[in-house]
C-alpha cells in the first residue's frame, strides 16, 4: 500500500512539475529566450575561451572578452555580407517596382476571368486588410524595440556565461548527490555534444545550401541568385515553415526581375525544391539529424510553440531547446516516458515487449520437455546394442549398481 501510494505521488509531483516549467516559459519568454541563445552560443564558442587559457596562458577576464568580440565579428560579418546584397537589391526597387506592378495586373485580370472579381473589388478587399494590418502600431513599434534590446542582452548574457561557468557547473554538481554526481556530469557532457554538433551542422548545411541554391538560380538566369542563396539558407534554419517563405520570397523578387513565370516561378520553384531534397534526404539526416534524434510530430509542434512564445528566435531555439530537454528527460527515471516521446525510436509492432516476453516464456516451456525427450532417445540406442550383442552384461550391471556382485564374491 505504501509503494503504491509513493507511486502516485511521484506521478503527481511529475505532471505538476511540468505544468509548472510549461507555465514558467510561457509567462517569462521574453527572458527566458535571450538566456537560451546566449547559452546555446556560449556552449558553442567555449572550445575558443578554453583554447585561448590554456594554451596561450590568457588571463580568463582577457579571454572570455576576446572570444566574445570574435562571435560579435563574426556575426557581423554576416550581416554586412547580407547588406551589400541588400543595397544592390533596393538600388533596382524602380525597375522591380515597375516590373512588379506589372505581375500584379496580371495577376488581377487572371482572377478576374476565373472568378469573376473586379479590379475594384480586389483593390478594396487589399485596402481593407492594410487597415486591419496597422503597421505602425506601438506593439509594433514595441517588438521593435524588443529585438534592440535583446540584441545588447545577449553578448552580455554570453560574456557572463563564460565567466562564470565554473560556478554554474558546480551549482548543478550541488543540486543533486555526490553518488549522482557522475550522473549529473554525463548529463551535462551530453548537452553539451549535442549543442555544439547541432550548431556546426547548421552552419555546415547553410554554407552548403546556400552554394547549391545559388548556383542553381545563377544557372537559369535569376538575378540576385547570391542574395536568394543566402536567403534561403538563413530561412531554412527555421523548420518545415522557414522554406515555404523563402520560396515565396523567391518567386517574388524573381517575377519582379523578369515577369516570365515559367522561368522565374517555375524554375525557382524547382531549384529550391530540388536542394530540399538533397538538404532533406542527405545532410539533414547524416550531419544533423545523427545527434538530434527527435521525431517529426515533436518537431513541428515545438517549432510552432516556440514560433508563438519568441517568434523567429523561438522557432529556431525550439529543436536544440526540445534535444536538451530529451537528455534530461532520459537521465531522470520519472521522466524517461517523456524522453521515450520525443525521440525517433520505433517500436518493431504494437505491444513489442509483451509479444516479446510471451515468446521467451514459450520457448522456455517448449525446450524443458524437448531435453528430456532428447535424453530418452539418447539412452535408448546405447542400450539396445548391448544387449544384442552380449546377454550377459546387462545382468551383470545391473546387479554391480545394486551391490549384487559383491555378495557373490
Amino acid at each position: 500500500m505504501v509503494n503504491l501510494q509513493d507511486k502516485y505521488l511521484k506521478r503527481i509531483f511529475t505532471i505538476l512539475l511540468l505544468t509548472s516549467l510549461t507555465v514558467i516559459i510561457c509567462l517569462a519568454s521574453d527572458i527566458l529566450f535571450p538566456l537560451l541563445l546566449a547559452f546555446i552560443f556560449a556552449v558553442l564558442i567555449r572550445p575558443i575561451d578554453s583554447f585561448l587559457q590554456n594554451k596561450w596562458r590568457f588571463p580568463k577576464l582577457l579571454s572570455v572578452i576576446l572570444t566574445v568580440t570574435i562571435a560579435i565579428l563574426f556575426f557581423a560579418g554576416v550581416m554586412f555580407l547580407l547588406g551589400l546584397q541588400l543595397r544592390d537589391f533596393f538600388d533596382d526597387l524602380p525597375t522591380l517596382e515597375k516590373n512588379m506592378t506589372k505581375v500584379l495586373h496580371d495577376i488581377e485580370g487572371w482572377i478576374n476571368k476565373k472568378f469573376g472579381v473586379t479590379h475594384f473589388q480586389q483593390e478594396k478587399m487589399v485596402k481593407e486588410n492594410f487597415k486591419k494590418g496597422n503597421f505602425f502600431s506601438m506593439e509594433n513599434f514595441g517588438s521593435i524595440t524588443g529585438a534592440l534590446i535583446n540584441f545588447i542582452l545577449v553578448p552580455l548574457y554570453l560574456f557572463l556565461f563564460l565567466f562564470y561557468r565554473s560556478l554554474l557547473l558546480n551549482f548543478l554538481l550541488k543540486l543533486v548527490p555526490a553518488e549522482s554526481s557522475e550522473k549529473m556530469q554525463i548529463v551535462v557532457n551530453d548537452i553539451k555534444i549535442i549543442i555544439r554538433m547541432y550548431i556546426l551542422g547548421l552552419l555546415l548545411e547553410i554554407a552548403i545550401v546556400a552554394a547549391l541554391t545559388t548556383l542553381g538560380l545563377w544557372l537559369i538566369g535569376v538575378k540576385y541568385a547570391l542574395f536568394l542563396g543566402l536567403l534561403v539558407s538563413l530561412l531554412n534554419l527555421i523548420p518545415y515553415v522557414g522554406i515555404l517563405v523563402a520560396n515565396f520570397l523567391s518567386c517574388l523578387i524573381s517575377l519582379s526581375n523578369n515577369p516570365s513565370i515559367e522561368q522565374s516561378v517555375l524554375g525557382v520553384i524547382a531549384i529550391i525544391g530540388t536542394v530540399q531534397l538533397i538538404d532533406n534526404n542527405i545532410l539533414l539526416p547524416r550531419i544533423v539529424g545523427s545527434k538530434v534524434r527527435i521525431n517529426a510530430l515533436a518537431s513541428i509542434l515545438c517549432v510552432i510553440i516556440g514560433g508563438s512564445l519568441a517568434g523567429v528566435p523561438g522557432m529556431f531555439l525550439a529543436i536544440p531547446v526540445t534535444a536538451i530537454l530529451k537528455v534530461v528527460f532520459d537521465a531522470i527515471p520519472n521522466l524517461e516516458p517523456y524522453g521515450y516521446l520525443l525521440g525517433d525510436e520505433l517500436p518493431k509492432a504494437l505491444f513489442w515487449s509483451k509479444k516479446k516476453d510471451i515468446g521467451n516464456q514459450a520457448e522456455k516451456l517448449v525446450s524443458k520437455p524437448k531435453s528430456k525427450s532428447e535424453g530418452t532417445t539418447e539412452s535408448k540406442p546405447e542400450d539396445k546394442p548391448v544387449s544384442k550383442k552380449t546377454d550377459s552384461k546387462p545382468a551383470d550391471k545391473t546387479p554391480g549398481k545394486t551391490g549384487g556382485k559383491t555378495k557373490p564374491e
